[in-house]
């Protein structure tokens, strides 16, 4: 199965509280492992458990990975498609190398893809924007 997890380099923002990530509908949010723990689950509890009110996609990316940075546009499209319906977050795994350990991040782009219920998925690589949508499609259930 496909695991995802998005880069997103232009345009994201960072934010310090959770109502103000929850306030744009298809933008990508710049967020640290401790905000994860926040906004989405603790990645390191034995039992996951989703805090968000929407499923999340992650991106981990670096800032020196090109695929990455060619997927930005392609996940704000993304995003955009599901206005609303999952949130979008990116996670730089230089700075975070904790919650990269616990994924197994060894290649990126890394997309997780969390839903509502069961455990969350990834897609490695970059690939055209219909190929994400139909795994976050298929990790969601629809």
């Amino acid at each position: 199965m496909l695991m995802a997890l998005v880069c997103v380099h232009a345009g994201a923002q960072r934010y310090d509280d959770v109502e103000s990530v929850t306030d744009t509908v298809y933008t990508v949010h710049s967020i640290n492992q401790e905000q994860f723990k926040e906004f989405i689950a603790d990645y390191a509890a034995r039992d996951w458990e989703m805090k968000s009110a929407r499923p999340v996609v992650v991106d981990f990316y670096a800032d020196w990975c090109m695929p990455c940075k060619r997927l930005d546009p392609i996940l704000r499209e993304v995003a955009h498609y599901y206005q609303g319906e999952v949130d979008f977050y990116r996670i730089d795994v230089d700075e975070n190398s904790d919650i990269a350990d616990v994924f197994q991040i060894r290649s990126i782009p890394y997309l997780l893809i969390c839903p509502m219920k069961g455990e969350p998925k990834n897609v490695i690589g970059l690939y055209p924007e219909q190929e994400y949508i139909r795994v976050i499609n298929q990790a969601l259930g629809r």
